[in-house]
């Protein structure tokens, strides 16, 4: 005998999934979470966007000619060449494996930043939220003090005093990023940490570490992931701006904001207006996949957020 099996879809109703299963099988909690995540028709997009984004920055150089200074054909305009299709800047060189290789530190800031965002996030929320007191009081205080100073100048003053590379960038996005992620756990933590699950894990002896990493932090599991992946699309935000004042990651590394910023400086150009053009497209369009993809996990960890 066969039951069907229904989840919440973002139109808000009651939908019934297209998969029976049988009545002595109950659906695992993630594979809810999965089926919710597939319904969201443009994150599954955005999701495919981002897979072939990732392959053509990472591997695309790989299979197209080495990078060259050709001044024969400088400032070329795009599709006007089988060779150099989105054009070529002021020394020859080729947009489209410039803004290839710009992806792949841009995406690397973004994943790196990511992690070490929501890794000191996590941390600092579970040991506010699970110690309370002064510990409490000390992470509350710290990301008060965080949220009140706008983030470029955070980022502008880092960059300026421990140099622009790729590591420096990282660590000042992590900086500025972690206090509503932590914010976040903290809360979660403060719901849960009182329950009958945590008093037994403490009644048989279970270290504060134990309790923390194996029964608090995977009931705020789904909210990190939700800000992991929102934090990416803000972090590559972040790089672009600052490499589009000049303060990016220094030459001769490329980034989509460092490309932003040569652009600039060609508009009088008829075709300059596509050297900007590539960069921010790619922007756009990752951005995009990563807070769609972000806004379906929110839904699908909490078909609550429907409702509101």
């Amino acid at each position: 005998m066969t039951t069907t099996n229904t989840i919440l879809t973002p139109g808000g109703a009651a939908d019934v999934v297209g998969v029976d299963f049988e009545t002595t099988k109950e659906i695992g909690y993630y594979r809810l979470v999965w089926l919710r995540f597939c319904s969201r028709k443009v994150a599954l997009v955005g999701a495919v966007v981002l897979l072939v984004l990732a392959l053509a920055c990472y591997v695309g150089p790989f299979l197209l000619p080495a990078q060259t200074v050709d001044l024969n054909v400088t400032d070329l305009a795009p599709f006007t060449s089988i060779h150099h299709i989105l054009g070529t800047d002021d020394t020859g060189r080729d947009l489209l494996i410039r803004n290839l290789l710009g992806g792949r530190i841009s995406l690397l800031v973004g994943a790196s930043a990511m992690l070490l965002t929501i890794t000191i996030a996590t941390v600092l929320g579970a040991l506010s939220g699970f110690f309370g007191g002064i510990v409490d009081s000390v992470v509350t205080a710290a990301t008060n003090a965080v949220l009140s100073i706008p983030s470029i100048l955070i980022l502008v003053i880092f960059a300026k005093a421990f140099g622009q590379s790729i590591l420096t960038i990282v660590l000042g996005i992590a900086l500025i990023g972690w206090p509503p992620t932590a914010r976040i756990v903290r809360s979660v933590i403060l719901s849960v940490r009182e329950k009958e699950f945590v008093e037994a894990a403490r009644a048989v002896g279970t270290p504060r570490v134990g309790i923390i990493t194996r029964h608090l932090i995977p009931n705020a599991l789904g909210p990190i992931v939700v800000s992991a992946s929102l934090t990416i699309g803000a972090a590559i935000l972040l790089e672009s701006a600052l490499s589009f004042l000049g303060l990016g990651i220094n030459p001769p590394t490329s980034t989509w904001g460092s490309l932003l910023n040569e652009g600039r400086d060609k508009l009088a150009n008829p075709s300059g207006i596509f050297y900007s053009l590539w960069p921010g497209f790619m922007i756009l369009i990752t951005v995009l996949s990563f807070n769609y993809i972000g806004d379906a996990l929110r839904d699908a960890f909490d078909p609550r957020s429907l409702e509101r």
